[in-house]
């Protein structure tokens, strides 16, 4: 508690303390903390002492060369700072260091060194005053030593206690040091006993009964630890399967243990003790008499045991060293008679149990070993084939054992009487672990595509569903993986443990799992069967998803076993369709020969089943059915029967076409050519058909193998040459009639000179050259020769037609206007971009005119030759040229005046859109527009104009080939001029010109409401306003209509679209707007000065007869005057009085407008109502000097001085409420 209150005391500040409170702290703080002694060490001396702590630092391992600088300054450190109670030397990772306290790291061992707090040691006491010890990990044998060594002496010769109590104590002591030895060394798999020392002083004469007492509990305890040593015939082993070797170590220990417990029990002082015990009649030592015996027999059969055991050491490690499970069985027998040998001959493993143990722990050496071949690790990694071998071998090594068991246990006298139960419970239970390995494996193979030995295709499927079904396997081997891989991390230590019961659970999940992936590969076998049509398909459907077949569990591979038979019956039934087909071809007709044709039919199908059988038969990856074998003998019928029926075929042909003619070589009499009787003009090839007919078919057998008749030897002997002049006149006559065909009549009329030429050239084939003579190269060649020139000559018309004809097509197309801007733009831009496109547009016509021209002069340079004999077709043929030109370009001249009509015309229910830009202002009293309508008619027409003379330029064709001029045609500017649609445009485009000049009228009349504006002079508006009332409504009337008017000016566009034209009007605007304002200054002004010149007229009057009513009448009749003055006067003031509402309204007016009064003005209008007051008042004063005529006068002068306030309270009233708010 002191100490906290002193941490607390720490804490506080001087604010926090009065100075009362600081007084009393100041002292206590000197008590709870008093002054740390330091002690004063020569250098020598601290060396010492250092030296000292170095060598009573005892350590495993410890080297005096592991001292370093850095633990010895922390020795001096310790020395040095005496509040430090501890000081620990240790070895840390191999380096040997020290700390004030305990190491915070993890040590074997530790010396350590105590002092009291604030001890100084001095060099000569340092043994004496230090508290020091070493500290292991054995913390239970540290605890032993230091109890046995160091506290049981002291305390035994303590006689601080009376006897009784330091009896009874040591009894305690002695009994926990009996069950401390126990408990330390039972880690270590040994039994100690505990003797406790006394015993080595124990002399010959009596012994004390509390001694005999503790010795009893000490004995009792040894009886404890001999019966649990004795009774300990558990076989512990790291693993679950405890083996033959396992076995002989167990006794080996077993025979270890005991003998170390014989041994103790020889020894002289375990023997003291139970002499004494003896001596005492102790009640436990018959039990413990027993046991010793007990302990004797048991080393006995351990010893024997390991004897006839070592027998099965050699043998059984060869099971280790085997290459593999298929070793096994050749090294099971000996092992197994070595078993059977140690039953018949050995003294304690004779028993039926201990052997069937033995035979247990082989099974289990084997199940090791097998599990360790099959490296499930790797097996669930990607080697699929791998497991299912080794798993099929280690079953099959397995069956060997039970095998080779079953055979030596009948064949063995007596007959051996084991539970097989027990031997072989682990290996059915390993066989059935095994055979939930290869299911996996299978399962890897088939959905996971998972084969080492060679990668496996993914499914590839034809037809519009394929995609799908691939997708549909890819989904199945992703979720395959996915188990797979939930089972490498949940399963894979236990899969072959035959003691963990968890995998059934996993494999049942398993199967669910691939039952489940069965079912969806089922659908997408079945979905991939329904679109196959053929045996080709089905067997390239079946080669795809042969990995399927490899699950021995499950429908799977029935369902592929089932498809494999469908494959032979379409394979069959393809073989009976075939037939059929045969037949009824036989019914039909066929662009070949009828003989050969069925027999190439025959040998086609049979060489088409024949590659389908030998396809089948090649995949030997297809699983044995029993539809193969009868499909194989059904195509060795059908083959013997399609050669039979080709046999026939040929034989029906030699009766029928060879056997009625004696020499059909005279067929071959017959000319080359004849001419066509249907098409005019073609020619036809001359030959006799059968003749070819007959050879083909002659051909066609020999290549079947079949022998020529001797009839058609010569015939067929002469074939090449017969088929080559058929070919050459069919091409001649091709080449021929082609060049007819694709001209008209009236292009063979242009082209009848060459074609005269052309047929006599083919004369000779048509009237003198036969199939039956000698092959004639010259005619073949010039014949060709001349077709390929006419054919040149018609290509190059046709293609000069073309050309031109694509040329007046792009003519049709180009138009001579273009309007490349967006919107209205000024009439100088609009100029220069028709100027500029039809100067463009010029050079595009131009270009094609002179392609049209260079084609014609081209194609006429054909015919120089013959020019007067076809002067009339070709002066036909180039005006008809020249019309299509001149149709081009009335075409494009047409589209370019109707897009200048479009830009101009605007249909009644869209809006204008406007392409020039038009500035309208007021000059000289009217409305003007810059640029003027007439300038834009007169473009209008200049464009047309343009067009006109741009057509101008081009001559006729006629002209330019030099045709008589009575033969020409008329320039393309009279075409123009005389074309109706031209002419109906040009007239619809003046009638927009003549429509938008009506619209440009009606606008002018819209803003001529207005020109009284500009027509009102400066004189005529004052002499207009003077002549009117001039009150405050007539002014303010004149205020609000210039500024209404100015609204309405100001709301009008800045730009209007007049039709095509659009107006900007920001000009007249301003111009108008400038008016407004003139007349509105001029309106303001005459206001202000009439409400100015009204105010300094009522000053003057008040100020003038207030001084002639306030001059002293002299005289009487200065006296009749000045009351008339005044009764003139006091009549006055009412109409002066009805006069102040209006000439104030008028500057309410002002005020309203905000119009800026002059200071003197401003001060009046202020002053009105004292001023007038003080009117009246002179006016009573001087009632009141004239003749004391004081009282209708005053009461006259009151009522009016009423009057008056209740006017001026009203007019302020009004005024007040008319002030703009601020």
């Amino acid at each position: 508690m002191a100490s906290s209150s002193a941490v607390e005391d720490e804490h506080l500040t001087d604010s926090d303390l009065t100075d009362d409170e600081e007084r009393s702290v100041e002292p206590r703080q000197e008590e709870l903390r008093p002054e740390t002694p330091k002690p004063s060490y020569s250098d020598e001396e601290l060396h010492q002492l250092v030296g000292y702590i170095q060598r009573m630092s005892v350590l495993s391992g410890l080297d005096h060369r592991d001292w370093h600088e850095g633990t010895l300054d922390i020795i001096r450190r310790w020395l040095l700072e005496v509040n430090e109670p501890l000081l620990t030397v240790y070895y840390d990772q191999d380096v040997l260091s020290a700390c004030l306290g305990i190491p915070s790291v993890c040590v074997s061992d530790s010396s350590y060194f105590r002092r009291e707090l604030n001890e100084i040691f001095s060099v000569e006491c340092f043994h004496d005053e230090v508290n020091f010890g070493t500290l292991t990990s054995d913390v239970d044998g540290c605890m032993m030593g230091l109890l046995e060594r160091l506290y049981v002496p002291f305390f035994r010769n303590y006689r601080d206690w009376n006897a009784t109590v330091r009896n009874r104590f040591c009894s305690s002591l002695d009994r926990f040091l009996a069950f401390l030895t126990g408990t330390h060394h039972q880690i270590s798999g040994v039994a100690v006993l505990y003797v406790p020392y006394v015993i080595k002083e124990l002399g010959a004469g009596p012994v004390e009964r509390q001694l005999v007492m503790s010795l009893e509990g000490i004995a009792l305890y040894w009886t404890t630890q001999i019966r649990t040593l004795l009774e300990d015939r558990t076989l512990m082993v790291p693993h679950d399967l405890a083996t033959v070797r396992d076995e002989f170590e167990f006794w080996e220990y077993r025979y270890e243990v005991l003998q170390g417990i014989n041994d103790q029990l020889a020894q002289s002082d375990v023997q003291k003790v139970l002499k004494v015990l003896h001596h005492a009649h102790s009640v436990h030592m018959p039990q413990m008499d027993q046991l010793i015996e007990r302990a004797k027999q048991e080393l006995l059969q351990s010893l024997s045991n390991i004897k006839y055991l070592h027998l099965l050491i050699g043998p059984c490690s060869k099971i280790d060293l085997a290459p593999s499970p298929d070793d096994l069985p050749k090294l099971l027998p000996r092992i197994i008679h070595l078993i059977r040998f140690i039953w018949l001959n050995s003294e304690y493993y004779n028993t039926p149990e201990l052997i069937a143990g033995l035979f247990r722990n082989l099974s289990n050496q084997i199940i090791r070993f097998c599990t360790e071949q099959t490296k499930v690790e790797e097996i669930l990694a990607g080697k699929s084939r791998f497991g299912i071998k080794m798993c099929n071998m280690a079953i099959d090594s397995c069956q060997v054992y039970k095998g080779i068991y079953g055979a030596m246990s009948k064949g063995c006298e007596p007959a051996w009487v084991l539970d097989e139960g027990i031997i072989f419970n682990h290996i059915d239970a390993f066989v059935e672990r095994l055979n939930d390995v290869i299911d996996i494996c299978e399962s890897m193979i088939v959905f996971g595509r998972l084969d080492e030995n060679g990668s496996i295709p993914q499914p590839a499927f034809g037809g519009t569903c394929g995609e799908e079904m691939e997708q549909i396997s890819e989904n199945v081997e992703q979720q395959f993986l996915t188990t797979l891989k939930q089972l490498q991390s949940s399963s894979q230590a236990y899969i072959l443990n035959v003691h963990r019961s968890d995998w059934y659970e996993q494999v049942a999940s398993f199967r669910r799992s691939m039952q489940k992936l069965e079912e969806t590969v089922q659908r997408l076998i079945f979905n991939v069967f329904q679109h196959v049509s053929n045996v080709e398909e089905t067997l390239e459907a079946l080669q795809s998803m042969l990995f399927y077949s490899y699950r021995q569990r499950g429908t799977l591979r029935k369902t592929y076993l089932r498809h494999v038979s469908k494959l032979w019956r379409m394979f069959s039934q393809e073989m009976d369709s075939t037939s059929r087909k045969l037949l009824e071809e036989r019914r039909q007709e066929s662009w070949l020969p009828k003989y050969a044709s069925r027999s190439l039919n025959y040998r086609i199908n049979l060489e088409r089943l024949t590659w389908l059988r030998d396809r089948l038969k090649s995949a030997e990856w297809l699983p044995p059915v029993k539809e193969s074998s009868p499909a194989l003998a059904k195509f060795d019928s059908l083959r013997h029967e399609f050669d039979k029926a080709t046999r026939q075929a040929y034989e029906d042909w030699v009766a029928k076409s060879c056997g009625w003619s004696s020499d059909l070589f005279q067929r071959l009499d017959r000319y080359l050519i004849v001419r066509s009787k249907k098409p005019k003009g073609l020619l036809e090839c001359n030959i006799d058909m059968s003749v070819l007919e007959l050879c083909e078919q002659a051909q066609h057998f020999e290549k079947l193998g079949f022998a020529i008749p001797k009839t058609l030897t010569k015939l067929y002997e002469r074939h090449d040459i017969t088929r080559s002049l058929f070919n050459r006149v069919i091409q001649l006559c091709l080449s021929h009639n082609r060049i007819l065909t694709v001209l008209t009549e009236r292009e063979r009329k242009l082209f009848r000179p060459l074609i005269q030429a052309c047929d006599r050239q083919l004369a000779p084939g048509i009237f003198k050259i036969t199939y039956g003579s000698d092959l004639s190269e010259d005619f073949f060649e010039d014949g060709n020769e001349f077709l390929d020139k006419f054919q040149e000559i018609v290509h190059i018309f046709k293609r000069a037609n073309r050309g031109m004809a694509r040329s007046c097509e792009k003519i049709c197309d180009t138009c001579l206007l273009h309007f490349a801007f967006v919107g209205a733009v000024d009439i100088t831009v609009f100029q220069k971009q028709l100027s500029s496109k039809l100067s463009s547009s010029g050079d595009i016509l131009r270009r094609y005119y002179s392609n049209i021209v260079e084609l014609l002069c081209a194609f006429s340079r054909q015919f120089q030759s013959v020019e007067d004999e076809i002067s009339q077709e070709w002066i036909a043929y180039v005006n008809d040229l020249d019309d299509m030109l001149a149709s081009s370009l009335m075409t494009s001249a047409r589209g370019s005046l109707t897009k200048l009509y479009e830009a101009l015309h605007c249909d009644e229910d869209m809006a204008p859109v406007p392409i020039i830009v038009l500035e309208s202002d007021v000059k000289d009293g009217c409305i003007t527009f810059t640029p003027h309508m007439d300038a834009i008619g007169e473009m209008m027409n200049g464009i047309i104009d343009s067009i006109r003379s741009m057509l101008d330029q081009f001559p006729r064709l006629g002209y330019k080939l030099k045709l008589p001029k009575e033969k020409q045609r008329q320039g393309f500017a009279a075409v123009f001029r005389e074309d109706q649609e031209c002419s109906e445009l040009m007239r619809s485009i003046q009638a927009e010109i003549v429509r938008q000049r009506a619209e440009m009228t009606k606008y002018e009349e819209h803003w001529n409401k207005h020109r009284v504006l500009w027509e009102t002079t400066e004189e005529g508006f004052r002499q207009r306003l003077l002549s009117s009332s001039r009150t405050a409504g007539v002014f303010e009337g004149g205020i609000e209509h210039y500024s209404a008017l100015a609204d309405d000016v100001s709301f009008e566009d800045a730009i209007t679209n007049v039709y095509f034209v659009l107006v900007n009007q920001n000009a007249l605007k301003s111009t108008i707007l400038d008016w407004i304002e003139k007349w509105q200054a001029l309106n303001i002004k005459m206001l202000l000065d009439q409400a100015s010149n009204w105010m300094r007229a009522t000053y003057i009057y008040m100020r003038r007869n207030e001084r002639n009513v306030m001059k002293v009448p002299r005289t009487l009749r200065e006296t009749a005057a000045a009351k008339q003055l005044l009764e003139k006067l006091f009549k006055e003031v009412p109409l002066w009085q009805i006069g102040f509402t209006p000439m104030l309204e008028l500057f309410v007016l002002l005020h309203k407008y905000r119009v800026q009064l002059t200071e003197k003005t401003h001060q009046q209008v202020i002053g009105l109502e004292s001023s007038w007051l003080h009117y009246l008042q002179i006016l009573g004063e001087a009632d009141e000097m004239l003749d004391n005529e004081a009282s209708e006068i005053h009461v006259e002068l009151a009522k009016h001085g009423e009057n008056f306030k209740l006017i001026l309270k009203e007019f302020l009233e009004d005024f007040f409420s008319k002030l703009p708010k601020k």
